[in-house]
């Protein structure tokens, strides 16, 4: 039978270093969505921005075409 060696040690940390990686990164990505970290609100735009266009103009629908109409008389109408 063999004896166990006395250097060894008999429990090894594996928690702490995965844990701070993970805290660490989520609290990246909460500062970039809060806009702390980097202007995320104006990606936020340029994205739905491009979405919208994308949609409008590739695939516009009967319903697409009927709310730009509103749209645009809206946008002519006084105020």
């Amino acid at each position: 039978m063999a004896v166990p060696k006395s250097d060894l040690v008999p429990y090894v940390n594996t928690w702490l270093w995965p844990s701070m990686t993970l805290l660490g990164a989520s609290s990246v990505w909460f500062g970039v969505y809060v806009g702390k970290v980097t202007n995320s609100h104006e990606w936020k735009e340029l994205f739905l921005d491009y979405c919208h266009h994308k949609r409008t103009s590739y695939s516009p629908n009967p319903l697409d075409k009927v709310a730009r109409m509103v749209l645009n008389a809206l946008r002519i109408s006084p105020k």
